[in-house]
């Protein structure tokens, strides 16, 4: 026996140091892995393309008037040693982004290859140093709003373009805004002609931005879409900011001077919810927010506004759209005198804000100041730190719709913002029949009034 388990060792002994001869020796796998996998220059339908090694991209821009349906590498060089499967000659859609694999050997490598047309744009757009323009590059529109008071007859125009771009009239231009302007921007076979129109308007220049669940706002509900448009439309200086581009750093909401988040009935929680801290750090530090339709939910434990941290405590609607049976609005009884409603026809007390054979979807998030253990208005102020502006349509003192929680020292040597919440029925933006409605300018006045306020 031990004869036999000696011979056993022996063997693998002898196999174990065949294997390392043959595999360890020279100490080489076989594999050929020392071979570059790049590509170094491509030339599409006559035009040279960028390569950015580090992203894996080949990006080509032509005229025109090019079909990108139908191109072709005329010219490719690699890494020496290497072979790829778009060879010289080869045709391809540049509609479509197209695959490029570089081989060296036993090492491979695959880069995007990106088509398009020459394209110039407007980037940034300033009258006088002073007032931002808000570009729409779809549209080729840019709107400028600037105090009543300013004199559009010259205005210093500075401007940014496409790099490369030719715009003309060019950065430095004293122009007459009195009435809309034409900018022609080019590049290479592109032209973009852009409408610059002036609006002069008594609201405040400070930076105010629009928060949204998504990366745009045509990416937003019906609801908080049709919001945003007309902010972006009809306020100064009004930014779109996606809440993960908040949520990630990369936009800071110190940089607004108030934050309206008009939310859909469907976004509650979502990505606001995740953004908490950041925005009850805003709030801390005196930054301004309007709270509207769900956002109102926000400021009980989520932002920790609310003195008591509670949020509306009726809430309802959203699911469905109806027709309004009657005109709809607020009743606003005892506070007329208020900032949130100068220039607003009342009606007795009340001012509408939908109209009759409208649809909407009846979302409501107000407080009953009866119950749930409020005793009075003195009761549930004291216990939200809030006050009541404004009422619902039949004009119940009872019921709130609109508050404001006022600033106060809520960390030492800083004072809070101010927030405002809307929870009528009666403001919706979004209406899916499409019916005109007569009270819409009451709308827009009561939002801007609440946005110039919270801009002080």
């Amino acid at each position: 026996m031990k004869t036999l388990t000696k011979t056993i060792y022996t063997i693998l002994a002898a196999l174990l140091a065949m294997a390392c001869a043959s595999s360890c020796g020279d100490n080489t796998s076989g594999m050929m892995l020392d071979g570059d996998t790049r590509v170094e220059s491509m030339t599409i339908s006559g035009h040279a393309a960028e390569i950015d090694h580090v992203a894996g991209t080949i990006k080509v821009s032509l005229p025109t008037d090019t079909d990108l349906g139908a191109l072709s590498v005329d010219d490719i060089t690699l890494s020496p040693g290497a072979t790829c499967d778009l060879n010289r000659g080869s045709r391809f859609n540049g509609n479509i982004p197209q695959p490029v694999k570089v081989v060296n050997g036993d090492v491979s490598q695959t880069y995007t290859l990106f088509a398009s047309h020459d394209n110039v744009e407007i980037l940034t757009f300033t009258l006088n140093a002073r007032y931002s323009g808000a570009i729409d590059n779809e549209a080729r529109t840019i709107l400028v709003f600037v105090p009543v008071d300013a004199d559009v007859t010259a205005m210093q125009v500075s401007l940014t373009a496409t790099d490369g771009a030719q715009v003309t009239p060019a950065s430095g231009s004293l122009i007459d805004f009195s009435s809309p302007v034409e900018f022609t921007a080019s590049y290479r076979t592109a032209t973009a002609v852009y409408t610059v129109t002036v609006i002069q308007d008594e609201m405040s220049q400070a930076p105010k931005a629009f928060v949204g669940n998504a990366s745009s706002i045509d990416g937003l509900g019906p609801e908080a879409q049709a919001a945003a448009r007309w902010m972006m439309e009809n306020v100064p200086n009004s930014h779109y900011v996606a809440l993960q581009s908040v949520l990630d750093g990369s936009v800071i909401l110190d940089d607004y001077a108030m934050v309206w988040a008009h939310l859909d009935f469907t976004d509650w929680p979502g990505v606001m919810w995740d953004t908490r801290d950041t925005f009850n750090s805003y709030w801390l530090r005196g930054g301004a927010i309007l709270a509207t339709r769900d956002g109102a939910r926000y400021i009980n434990d989520v932002w920790r506004i609310a003195r008591n941290q509670q949020s509306p405590n009726n809430m309802f609607g959203g699911e469905n759209y109806e027709t309004l049976q009657n005109d709809l609005g607020i009743g606003i009884a005892g506070n007329e005198g208020h900032p949130l409603f100068d220039g607003i026809e009342t009606d007795g007390g009340r001012i509408l804000l939908a109209a009759k054979g409208m649809q909407y979807s009846n979302r409501t998030l107000q407080w009953l100041v009866d119950r749930d253990g409020y005793s009075s208005m003195a009761d549930w102020e004291e216990a939200t730190g809030a006050k009541a502006l404004a009422s619902n349509d039949a004009g119940d003192s009872n019921c709130v719709t609109i508050a404001e929680f006022e600033p106060y020292e809520a960390l030492k040597g800083s004072m809070s913002g101010r927030v405002i919440t809307i929870g009528s029925p009666a403001y919706e933006w979004h209406n899916p029949n499409g019916m005109a409605n007569p009270y819409k300018d009451n709308m827009e006045k009561l939002t801007k009034n609440a946005i110039n306020h919270l801009c002080q």
